[in-house]
């Protein structure tokens, strides 16, 4: 055979390979061309106001959601927020056509919310989707966790200094140190007396008084700066400090400041703990200034069963907690004689009572906090977190007393070895209180479901006005639309200073029936809100004209008015005619009766449970008059 005939024979078949593989890709690609036919790309959400996953500090008054292609008037959305409907009106399609807009007709509730939607589109099939948004607490509400500004309406008046972070931190060290400070002394008094004679006691009292009064410090000077917007540096001193005077929470973090730094007294002299003349100084003064963590959750309508366990709680955390410390770092540091094995074996006993204790009240405090939302809130999820960590430590705890009581019940003195192995198993104990104390500090910054702060406004308002917009921008809120007592709301956003003589008048829809007028003590953009127990009297039902006046810096403004249907009520709490009477409310911050006055766009207080700054006390009166 030639070379020739060879080369030819032996490029036939890779030939004959490349002409079928072509062939094929001719046949698959006129096949695909020749069956082709136009898709309809399905419809799919493009934005949506708010976005999805965003936190925001105040409920929106409309929620938005855009796609990619024309939506028909058939498309539904719905929202729920914390396992219940959110209070939105009917789905409109936006003028633009690809939007989908739900109207917000009362605020939304402190949490998360999952908005869905259906959008049917021209071959029959169903898009569907959702995202969800969260709405934080604005007396909690932390800006590292928003996207944007923390506001009331909008409008930021001034930018919270950054100190979130150090102050979630100083508030664990703030802890840890006074707890220390407090189970230190309860641990001499108790536990080991033989300790007051011993130079590391001394040590340990001074060093924990130090770090408890410097961290304590900063804490309050840290929170003073959120409260007010200023810098740090202008609450370096305590008379920065007026803005936490405006809450129960706040009075409490100045006054652990002021019994920490008499503690003084006690930890630089210990030898007054035993003291006859001085002894009950020396104990109540640690307990107080411990106790007033137990305050952080103090508001007007948290429980006083709530606030006593809190206080039960701290105190026997602290004593369980601040024993580990003191016995860690004074007791165990060496070998010791009969004294020190008592005394060990003693904590080991009392720990069980603080441990059941802190978990009892623990439980109490979460209930009155959370109620059934364990999983459901954030703050009830940090709380099982932290429950998991008492758990390890109870685990850790155990195991070490069970060694006491077997390997060490019948021993008179304390070796070096077993000294150091008892060390070990409390120094873990205390790393995961550690832990916990860090989803404390998490859980402060975050408003249990339970808990609504003073000068927020969490309720779902049965007639929601439309903002007015222009020079005389308000908007008006009234619930529950009924015959009786009913609270109101007024908001206003323009004109933002210089106004005067703000009046909301009530007419009713007959000439027998009184009509009652409203002074509002708002010289300005802000909010004041009159509860239903002091609230409007409607004496009958039927349509209440309600119109809103002023005057502005430049003279009277045009009046604003509202109609809204008033339902009969079969409970009726109203009168009517000439049994009502004029009547004088005194309006204050914390006391009872109150309207709280809120300025819109005031600062807000992230990690703490307090209102915005700037919220003062009013005087407003309803005068109603029969025609």
């Amino acid at each position: 055979m030639s070379l020739l005939a060879a080369t030819s024979s032996a490029t036939r078949p890779r030939r004959s390979l490349r002409v079928a593989l072509l062939g094929l890709f001719v046949a698959l690609s006129a096949g695909l061309l020749i069956g082709a036919q136009p898709v309809r790309a399905e419809t799919t959400l493009v934005s949506s106001s708010p976005a999805n996953s965003e936190k925001i500090a105040t409920s929106p008054t409309q929620i938005v959601a855009v796609f990619s292609a024309a939506v028909p008037n058939n498309a539904v959305m719905q929202a729920v927020c914390e396992g219940r409907p959110a209070p939105i009106g009917t789905v409109t399609v936006g003028a633009d056509g690809i939007s989908l807009i739900a109207t917000v007709t009362a605020a939304l509730p402190i949490g998360t919310c999952n908005v869905t939607y259906s959008v049917p589109q021209a071959d029959g099939k169903v898009a569907t989707g959702g995202f969800s948004f969260e709405v934080l607490d604005p007396a909690t509400a932390d800006p590292s966790d928003l996207g944007g500004d923390v506001t009331d309406g909008g409008n930021l008046a001034i930018d919270p200094p950054p100190v979130s972070g150090p102050l979630a931190l100083f508030r664990i060290l703030a802890y840890l140190s006074l707890a220390a400070l407090f189970g230190g002394i309860a641990f001499i008094r108790w536990t080991w007396p033989e300790g007051i004679n011993d130079d590391a006691t001394y040590r340990f009292l001074k060093y924990a008084f130090y770090v408890a009064l410097v961290s304590n410090y900063v804490v309050t000077m840290l929170r003073a700066s959120l409260l007010s917007g200023d810098s740090v540096t202008s609450t370096i001193l305590p008379l920065g400090w007026g803005q936490l005077f405006h809450s129960a929470s706040g009075i409490s973090a100045v006054l652990r400041v002021v019994l920490i730094a008499v503690c003084g007294i006690v930890a630089l002299r210990p030898d007054r703990i035993f003291d006859p003349q001085s002894q009950i100084v020396a104990l109540a003064l640690p307990t107080a200034a411990m106790a007033t963590f137990g305050l952080t959750r103090a508001m007007d309508d948290f429980s006083a069963l709530g606030t006593v366990a809190g206080i039960v709680h701290v105190l026997a955390a602290g004593m369980w907690l601040g024993g580990l410390v003191f016995l860690a770092q004074s007791v165990l540091i060496g070998p010791g004689e009969e004294d020190l094995m008592h005394a060990i074996r003693t904590f080991s006993r009392q720990a069980n009572i603080y441990i059941g204790v802190t978990v009892v009240a623990g439980i109490v405090q979460f209930y009155q906090m959370d109620g059934g939302a364990i999983l459901t809130s954030r703050h009830g999820r940090l709380v099982i977190i932290k429950v998991i960590g008492v758990a390890g430590m109870v685990y850790i705890g155990g195991a070490a007393r069970q060694f006491i009581n077997h390997q060490l019940a019948k021993k008179r003195e304390l070796n070096g070895r077993t000294a150091q192995q008892l060390r070990k198993a409390v120094l873990s104990e205390i790393g995961i209180g550690i832990l916990v104390l860090v989803f404390t500090s998490w859980s402060v910054a975050t408003l249990p479901p339970n808990v609504t702060p003073p000068g927020s406004d969490r309720t779902n308002y049965a007639f929601v006005g439309d903002r007015s917009g222009g020079e005389f921008d308000v908007q008006l809120k009234v619930t529950p639309a009924t015959v009786g007592l009913n609270a109101v709301r007024i908001d206003v956003y323009s004109p933002p200073t210089g106004l005067t003589d703000l009046t909301v008048q009530f007419n009713p829809p007959t000439n027998n029936t009184a009509s009652v007028t409203l002074n509002v003590p708002l010289d300005g953009e802000g909010a004041a809100r009159l509860p239903m127990s002091e609230g409007v009297p409607f004496g009958a039902p039927g349509l209440w004209t309600i119109i809103v006046t002023g005057n502005g810096p430049d003279g009277t403004l045009p009046s604003v008015t509202y109609t809204v249907s008033v339902m009969a009520n079969s409970n009726e709490s109203g009168t009517t005619g000439t049994d009502i009477t004029t009547t004088s409310l005194a309006i204050s911050v914390d006391g009872s009766p109150a309207t709280v006055v809120v300025p819109l766009g005031g600062t807000t207080v992230p990690g703490a449970a307090t209102p915005a700054a700037g919220i003062q006390p009013v005087t407003a009166t309803v005068v109603t008059s029969v025609p």
